[in-house]
């Protein structure tokens, strides 16, 4: 062990783990992933009963949200730091072995994170399926033992189900398929006592009780998990316009799930539910991107040359994909405005894939609809620029947005017809497609776009990177409310403006978000204004 090693391992002071915990479940807990039952976990800290490991892992995740002085400067190496140190505890003998404890999911869940979000994918995916077989190992996938506390039973429920989003999140990918699969999930779904099948099934829906918002997130990733499996994964299978397809039982059950959100009868979300609302909206239009996608679309009808692809579905498929495709920009955007953080960092690949969609109708025959592409593009562009304080694989794919948005003159006239012409695509076009709607290949800083970028022409130079104020502390006025309909000229929400009207995030094709001033200040997120406003 080296030096600097035994540095970061030397006792960690009372004071600063518990600072670390305070921000982590200020900006980390439930923002998706619920790993912890919070009174529980706060009576083992005070107790002094948090494993090594665990109390390195939280210090690392909450460092990317602190301004403390000693973390501010150089915060990846602080990160890196304190996580390699829980890794090699973890992976200490019989560390893990003898015991029903979930703190080493729980740790691995925190530093598979750390490592994606860095773009060390092969040690996120280890510390992932390691989380998994232990998760598996202590049957957290069937009913908790009734012998356990309700706060124990509740804490299982919840880390196994954030492990099957975590999962599904960096499987979006033409060659990872899932840990955990759907058929081994017999365990309730959090706050309903539903299995994942019941919720997808089609039957049980027609009755079933609105959902709540973490069940509907999860039914949502399952959605998505088969998404990307029917059009990145599988054998071309029935045509994708008939029936029986999967294709089309995906987008009925998408549908179907969609109308469990109840959106016009919500009027209140609380703090533990709004992450979700946002969430469940932005994987919605997520999977209806990846299902109608221009380029694995026509990939999937190429192979079924033989049939005669109906020219009206063809076209309905490419205005539904971009009307998804502006949704999921405004709803993200609009989250921000209100002043929601950027986490999970996966929404980065989802404003990706929605960009790639706007880039390629920017050349597209009607001017309308490539006016405001370009608008909804350079929205795009700014939203990643502004979180890469967060995330850093956010800057990659700034750059390689703006990357693929030069080639799409090509592109464009060949997939936006009514039967796509894959086969004129060349070997480098096919490399460039695939990895721009690609989670694995996005992650990796090595990947195959960013060594082309390098002959970039730069047609959407990268946007100013204003200062930040992402970590300033107000007193929110706790009357304070966004009105059914944002005010502001360009449809943006003041930094004053706290709370989302849950309406907002239900509205289809709202599409007011992209900035017609070019002087708006995006950087409008008061982290502790916005969480304590939604708490108290």
């Amino acid at each position: 062990m080296d030096m600097d090693t035994r540095h970061w391992l030397s006792p960690i002071p009372d004071e600063v783990f518990f600072e670390a915990c305070r921000i982590f479940f200020l900006h980390c807990h439930r923002k998706p992933y619920c790993l912890f039952n919070a009174e529980l976990f706060h009576r083992r800290r005070v107790e002094h009963r948090v494993p090594p490991y665990l109390r390195l892992a939280i210090i690392a995740s909450a460092v990317r949200y602190s301004r403390h002085s000693q973390w501010k400067e150089q915060k990846q190496r602080t990160i890196d730091s304190y996580a390699q140190c829980a890794w090699s505890l973890i992976t200490s003998p019989d560390a893990l072995d003898g015991t029903d404890d979930v703190s080493g999911i729980q740790a691995l869940a925190l530093l598979a994170i750390i490592d994606a979000t860095a773009g060390r994918r092969r040690a996120a995916w280890v510390k992932i399926g390691m989380a998994v077989r232990i998760s598996q190992d202590l049957y957290m996938m069937l009913e908790p033992d009734p012998s356990l506390s309700d706060e124990e039973r509740d804490e299982r429920r919840n880390l196994f189900w954030s492990l099957y989003l975590l999962d599904r999140f960096i499987c979006c990918s033409f060659e990872r398929p899932p840990a955990i699969k759907d058929a081994d999930c017999l365990l309730s779904l959090p706050d309903r006592p539903v299995t994942l099948h019941q919720l997808l099934d089609v039957g049980l829906q027609k009755d079933s009780p609105r959902s709540h918002l973490f069940p509907l997130s999860v039914g949502l990733a399952a959605l998505l998990g088969r998404a990307v499996d029917c059009m990145m994964r599988k054998e071309p299978g029935v045509e994708p316009w008939r029936r029986q397809s999967d294709y089309s039982v995906i987008h009925d059950r998408l549908e179907l799930l969609k109308g469990l959100t109840g959106e016009d009868e919500m009027t209140v979300v609380d703090g533990k539910q709004s992450t979700h609302m946002v969430l469940s909206r932005t994987l919605y239009h997520l999977i209806h991107c990846i299902l109608k996608h221009p380029f694995l679309l026509g990939v999937k009808m190429q192979a079924h040359r033989s049939s005669s692809v109906p020219p009206v579905w063809a076209g309905e498929a490419r205005t539904s994909c971009l009307a998804h495709a502006s949704s999921l920009t405004t709803l993200l955007v609009d989250a921000q405005a209100a002043g929601y953080m950027p986490v999970p960092s996966f929404y980065s690949y989802c404003i990706l894939v929605a960009g790639t969609v706007h880039a390629l109708h920017l050349y597209g025959p009607d001017s309308s609809v490539s006016q405001r592409s370009s608008e909804y593009l350079k929205i795009s562009l700014e939203y990643l620029a502004q979180i890469t304080e967060f995330w850093e694989n956010a800057q990659l794919m700034v750059d390689i947005l703006r990357f693929f948005t030069n080639r799409c003159v090509r592109y464009s006239n060949l997939l936006l017809r009514d039967e796509p012409c894959i086969e004129e695509l060349t070997s480098t076009d096919v490399t460039v497609l695939r990895s721009v709607v690609d989670y694995w290949t996005m992650m990796d800083p090595r990947n195959p776009v960013a060594d082309l970028n390098s002959i970039n022409i730069d047609c959407f130079p990268s946007p100013p990177v204003t200062d930040n104020t992402f970590f300033e502390t107000a007193s929110p006025d706790p009357t304070a409310t966004v009105s059914p309909h944002m005010k502001s000229p360009d449809g943006m929400a003041g930094p004053q403006d706290l709370f989302m009207d849950p309406k907002l995030l239900f509205q289809e094709n709202t599409i007011a978000s992209p900035a017609s001033n070019d002087e708006e200040d995006f950087s409008n997120w008061h982290w502790e204004s916005e969480i304590n406003a939604l708490t108290s």
